[in-house]
């Protein structure tokens, strides 16, 4: 091997080398919200304990997160039930408070507007979790980000899939997690072992108010929201 070729190996392999894993710390989560909001991307709904982030010499270069969503098995006409049926009063409470969602520039993730919806929108999602707490859980795979100068090394789905394959060792199912992702970069989630949700029926109701504001924040990006759902374990 000659020397050029042997420097260009090196090139690659070290930055690999150089990369550590951890879970996310409080101290990560005014980095990583201003760095998302920068990037117009959603800053709410942050938890950091739910974080894989990943440093390259001491420097945060990537994270991503997989949040609880929601109760699985939630009915619609459950929550849209006549008073007395079980939690009605609750969520049709926590419904008659939310806030209008707001539009144009008013529903970027930083604006007083969206984080006015965003609280309505918990308090909703709250109850119905009060009102379902046996049920089984979804999860969200969100906020997976790498710096610009790191991209192309797999640094992502590293993160995406540490993230999954902890989710299976918890004995949990891939199939119970879903995300938003652009059009531009659902072939990318499919080979992480993710397909689209092409029917609005199969997106779950704890996963609507992202759906809604999301398509609201793309649409003015230009571009398309896809749902997608995990299919299999990490790796098959």
């Amino acid at each position: 091997m000659t020397n050029v070729a042997a420097l260009l190996l090196l090139t690659v392999i070290l930055p690999a080398h150089c990369l550590r894993f951890r879970r996310g710390v409080f101290g990560d989560l005014v980095p990583i919200a201003t760095t998302m909001a920068k990037n117009l991307m959603n800053p709410l709904s942050i938890k950091v304990d739910c974080f894989e982030v990943v440093e390259s010499n001491g420097e945060r270069i990537g994270w991503g997160q997989l949040r609880p969503l929601g109760p699985a098995a939630v009915a619609a006409d459950e929550f849209d039930a006549a008073p007395g049926s079980r939690g009605a009063e609750d969520v049709d409470a926590a419904w008659d408070a939310l806030p209008e969602f707001p539009t144009g520039f008013a529903s970027l993730p930083w604006t007083d507007e969206y984080k006015a919806f965003a609280r309505g929108a918990d308090d909703r999602r709250n109850a119905r979790n009060a009102a379902t707490a046996d049920e089984p859980q979804l999860w969200e795979l969100a906020s997976v980000f790498v710096l610009e100068d790191h991209r192309g090394c797999g640094t992502g789905a590293a993160i995406v899939r540490r993230l999954l394959e902890r989710h299976v060792e918890r004995g949990l199912s891939a199939a119970d997690i879903y995300l938003l992702t652009l059009a531009s970069t659902a072939s990318w989630y499919e080979g992480l072992g993710f397909e689209p949700v092409t029917e609005p029926r199969d997106v779950p109701q704890p996963l609507a108010f992202e759906v809604a504001a999301g398509r609201v924040v793309t649409g003015l990006m230009g571009a398309e929201l896809v749902v997608m759902r995990g299919v299999g374990d990490p790796g098959t």
